[in-house]
Parts: structure tokens; C-alpha cells; sequence
């Protein structure tokens, strides 16, 4: 959610600047609004697609480099970490991008440095749950890698998510150009960082945890010092971090639900392979994702670059275009995912053979099966899409329940009977009932009463 919302507020704020619009006028595509819209849809792809490369990179070489045991131990701790970066970004972030611009724009830097304390009171007492955790794993099996990896997740767990909350502070002010060259920091560091780990035979999922740590804070502080955070309130101020707080609950505490369910439906295989089939077994399923989460993350993207033009449809109530749109959106995106699908069918055992240099040869027919996943994504974007500019956030809410039991339920069965076969497809159809929910739901959507 947190990378859907980064594009989207790249593209669709930048009508809030400038002087007063018209808004009962029609939108007029001048040049000079379409070169900025282009010009802020544009940092916002390449910050997106530079913070989700490094996060490739580093996934793509520690399952070149660990044996996969070892990478098993990362991905488990790194799924744990999406799951805890979902409900900081209902908590902080989205209400950060929708509050701020709205309620708090006179005082900016005030409103961004109690967010900071949200931040570092709400993630410090998860670090130091995680941490708790690692303990408790080490108590039991000293010497599993997974120990390390949920030491290094926890402790860096702050920084991790700094750099995410930073960037966010960048499109509230409406500069994506500025987050675009902390990525690219960001990016940059990880790649000498890995480098070195793998130059010295120091590559283990701790230091992995730590390098990425370090750099999200180098990054956040360039971008922290650009954006003036460190500088004294203009203007008196009584935001404190208490009634901030209060505000993101409200705004965010029905989303939280959502993003449960979400992350139940996309990560409960991970964990039980690795508890059903070992950490070596979770780590192949890793690698073999890897991917399918590029396709998928693109095809999102894509997607997003559409809900400026639904939203506007639906503030003039034109539900024709609306719909008709979300159906093309759809069609195509799926129809990209199904190329990308067959192409993994040809290309997939020396696409393995070039990733891993040779590793996981064996397990290379799970490349294509989980590139069935960006199609079901593409399908559903479209609808969730039109759902979403009409104002309608329960019904992903409803796509999420449906979709989390089914999860969970087909994730235990089919992994018992097919181990990683079955773990594949847990996902596929966790995937495919979330899309088909929100298509069932998109057509029985009264438009005519919008």
C-alpha cells in the first residue's frame, strides 16, 4: 500500500499547487500542466523503481551468495518486515499524505517532526518486540540462522522504515525529485555495501539487515536536511505528536483491518514453508518469487497512473467512463501479465541459470507457475481501481477477507500434499479470489446512485 499511495500522490497532488482552480470548470490539459504532471509522474517511477530495485538487489544476490538456508532466514524476517511496514503505512504514512497537505499545510516542518515522534515511539516498541523474539528463538535453537536474521530485522527496524517515512515527507511538499536523489543514495549505497559484504565473505542476513539500515539512515538525513526538518517552526505551533497520533488513528484504524488481512493472504506461505519444510525450503520459494514480484510491482505502477483519470470521471459523474475504463485497464494489464507468464515458460531455467549462477536448477519450472500471479494482480487493477476513486475502500476490505481464510486454509493443505508446488499455487488462488471478489464486487456496484 505504502508504494501505491507514493505514486499516486506523485501524479494525482499536483493540482493543490499553484493558485485557486476553478473546479466546477472542466480540466484543461494546457502544456504547461501536463509537462508538470509528466515531469512529477516521472520522479515518482524512478523513485519507486530505484527504492524496489535496491530491495531486488539485495534479495536477487543474497540468494546467489547464501546457502539457502540462510537466505530462508532473511526472507522469513524480511516477510516480517513488509508486515510490519503495512500498519506504519496506515498509521503514519497515508494519514501523513492525506492530513498534512490538508490540515497542517501552514506548518509543515512542526507537523513533520511529530510524525518523527509517532515514528520512533511506535517502531521502537516493535524493534524491541522483535527483538524479544530473537531471543526467544535463540533460547530454543541457538544456532539457527533465523537468529540473526530476526536480530538484525529488529534492530534496524527503525531505520528501515525512517527512510520510507522521509520519502513520504517529499511528495506532502509536493517534491519528488527530492526523494528521487535520496533513493538514489539509497540505492547506491546498498550496491557498494553488498559488494564489500561479498569482497570480505561477511554476506549473512545480519550484516544484510545492517547495511540496509545504515544506508535508509544516511538517506533519510541528506533528505531530512534538504526539506528543512531540523530548522526552528516559523510559525508557533501546538501540533504535538499525542494529537497527531490521535488524527492517524482515526484515519487509518479501518485500514488496519485491510492491511491485516492483506498480509495474511501474501505472506502466510512464506512462513509456513518455513515451518512445514525448513528455512531451505522457504529460501528456494524466495528465490523463485523474486521474479514475479518485479512483474507484479510494475504492474501495479502501471495501474496507478490511471486512478487520476477515474477519480476525475467520477467527480463528474460520468460512470460509463468509468467503468469502461477500469474493464480496459484490466483487460490490458492482464493481458501483459499473461505475456510476461508465457515468457517465463521459455526463458525460465536460463533466467535461473543467470540469477543464481547455477543454484536452485531444479526448482526453476516454480519461475513460470508464479508468474501466474501478476495476471490475477493485473485483472483485479483496474476494478479495485474504479472502487477506490469511487470512494468505496470496503470493498478491498471485503476482497481481503474473502482472500486471507482461503490463504491460509489452502497454504497448510497444499503445501502437506505438494510442498513447494503447493505453496505456489496457495498464492495463485490467494491472488485469483482476491481479484475475483473485486471483480464480482466492481459489477455489483450500483453506479447509478453515485
Amino acid at each position: 500500500m505504502g508504494t501505491e499511495q507514493q505514486i499516486v500522490y506523485g501524479v494525482a497532488e499536483v493540482e493543490r499547487s499553484g493558485p485557486p482552480v476553478d473546479t466546477s470548470a472542466p480540466l484543461q490539459f494546457t502544456a504547461e500542466r501536463l509537462r508538470v504532471w509528466g515531469a512529477r509522474a516521472a520522479f515518482s517511477l524512478v523513485d519507486q523503481g530505484l527504492f524496489s530495485g535496491a530491495g531486488f538487489l539485495v534479495n536477487l544476490l543474497l540468494a546467489r551468495w547464501l546457502v539457502p538456508e540462510s537466505y530462508g532466514a532473511f526472507a522469513v524476517a524480511f516477510a516480517a518486515f513488509l508486515f510490519i511496514a503495512g500498519f506504519h503505512n496506515v498509521l503514519l504514512l497515508e494519514p501523513l499524505t492525506v492530513m498534512g497537505p490538508g490540515r497542517h499545510s501552514g506548518n509543515l516542518p512542526a507537523y513533520f517532526r511529530a510524525q518523527f515522534r509517532i515514528h520512533i515511539l511506535v517502531v521502537g516498541w516493535l524493534a524491541l518486540a522483535g527483538l524479544l523474539g530473537g531471543v526467544a528463538i535463540w533460547r530454543v535453537i541457538p544456532e539457527s540462522p533465523l537468529v540473526g536474521a530476526i536480530f538484525g530485522g529488529a534492530l534496524m527496524l527503525p531505520l528501515l522504515l525512517l527512510l520510507w517515512l522521509v520519502r513520504r515527507m517529499c511528495y506532502v511538499l509536493q517534491r519528488p525529485g527530492l526523494a528521487v536523489a535520496g533513493t538514489t543514495s539509497y540505492f547506491v549505497l546498498i550496491a557498494a555495501g553488498l559488494s564489500a559484504l561479498h569482497h570480505f565473505g561477511w554476506a549473512t542476513p545480519f550484516l544484510s539487515f545492517l547495511l540496509m539500515g545504515v544506508a535508509s539512515l544516511v538517506a533519510s538525513g541528506v533528505l531530512l536536511v534538504r526539506i528543512g526538518f531540523f530548522r526552528g517552526p516559523k510559525v508557533p505551533s501546538d501540533i504535538s505528536w499525542r494529537s497527531a497520533l490521535r488524527e492517524n488513528w482515526t484515519y487509518g484504524r479501518w485500514l488496519v483491518g485491510s492491511t491485516t488481512l492483506y498480509s495474511v493472504s501474501n505472506q502466510t506461505q512464506t512462513y509456513l514453508v518455513a515451518a512445514m519444510l525448513g528455512l531451505g525450503a522457504a529460501g528456494v520459494l524466495r528465490a523463485m518469487q523474486l521474479p514475479s514480484l518485479l512483474m507484479t510491482q510494475a504492474v501495479t505502477a502501471a495501474g496507478l497512473l490511471f486512478l487520476p483519470a477515474l477519480s476525475h470521471d467520477f467527480g463528474r459523474g460520468d460512470m460509463v467512463r468509468v467503468r469502461s475504463k477500469a474493464a480496459v485497464v484490466s483487460a490490458t494489464l492482464a493481458l501483459v501479465g499473461l505475456v510476461f507468464a508465457a515468457l517465463l515458460v521459455v526463458v525460465g531455467s536460463p533466467l535461473v541459470r543467470a540469477m543464481y549462477s547455477g543454484k536452485y536448477a531444479s526448482q526453476a519450472w516454480l519461475i513460470p507457475l508464479l508468474g501466474l500471479i501478476p495476471v490475477a494482480t493485473g485483472f483485479s487493477t483496474g476494478f479495485s481501481l474504479a472502487l477506490r476513486a469511487a470512494r468505496k475502500p470496503h470493498y478491498d476490505l471485503l476482497a481481503n477477507a474473502v482472500a486471507a481464510p482461503v490463504s491460509v486454509v489452502s497454504a497448510f493443505l497444499f503445501v502437506h500434499w505438494w510442498g513447494l508446488a503447493g505453496a505456489a499455487a496457495s498464492m495463485i488462488l490467494s491472488f485469483a479470489v482476491s481479484g475475483g471478489v473485486t471483480f464480482l464486487n466492481f459489477h455489483r456496484c450500483d453506479w447509478r446512485t453515485q
